[in-house]
């Protein structure tokens, strides 16, 4: 059974681990590409984290999303859909891999941010078995993790060696293979956020 509250706390787990999603891939673009970052476009994807994070904190306390920080956060919702969609748009699978690293290390950054979401979550409602199966993944997703900094730094630096090539492979097939569930939970928050199960 999940209530208006986890709901509400799904959604915005959902709305952060995408903007990490995009926060992550600039970065590491720019890494690899050796480019300049955009700053404005930095600037508002911290601001926005800050402001899902800020909603998010009262409601793992025990409060619930009050009306006008949902209202704050629905313009978000659209852009944050159409920049994942280009975010998979623009990822060319024919491209070599070393320009490929940025897309799978965001996934998988972006799945790291939204299990430990998913873990603060369990513990704030109250279902300790759900927040120790989500603490029994922390190993393998801190494996994760190494693998994509280790394929953004390396390919920053030049070509993948087949050790790292494989890494980029395997986040690159996870990455598309989760497309839809993506696109789908960001499309879903309006509902979310009012505490509403999206599939009624």
């Amino acid at each position: 059974m999940i209530g208006a509250r986890e709901w509400q706390l799904i959604g915005l787990n959902n709305l952060y681990m995408n903007l990490q999603r995009l926060h992550v891939y600039d970065r590491a673009s720019t890494m690899i590409s050796g480019t300049a970052e955009d700053e404005a476009r930095t600037a508002a994807l911290r601001g926005w984290m800050d402001a899902v994070v800020a909603a998010m904190e009262p409601v793992l306390q025990g409060g619930e999303l009050d009306q006008a920080t949902r209202d704050s956060l629905l313009p978000l919702v659209p852009w944050l859909r159409d920049e994942v969609a280009r975010y998979y748009a623009l990822h060319d699978p024919a491209a070599p891999l070393r320009e490929q690293a940025a897309f799978g290390a965001a996934h998988v950054l972006a799945c790291d941010y939204q299990t430990k979401g998913e873990r603060a979550i369990a513990e704030a409602v109250d279902k300790p078995e759900e927040a120790d199966r989500l603490l029994q993944r922390v190993p393998m997703m801190m494996a994760l993790v190494r693998q994509a900094n280790t394929a953004v730094g390396t390919c920053a630096q030049g070509e993948p060696s087949d050790e790292i090539a494989g890494y980029i492979t395997e986040h690159v097939r996870v990455a598309r293979g989760d497309e839809s569930r993506m696109l789908l939970q960001i499309g879903a928050a309006p509902v979310t956020l009012q505490g509403r199960d999206p599939r009624e």
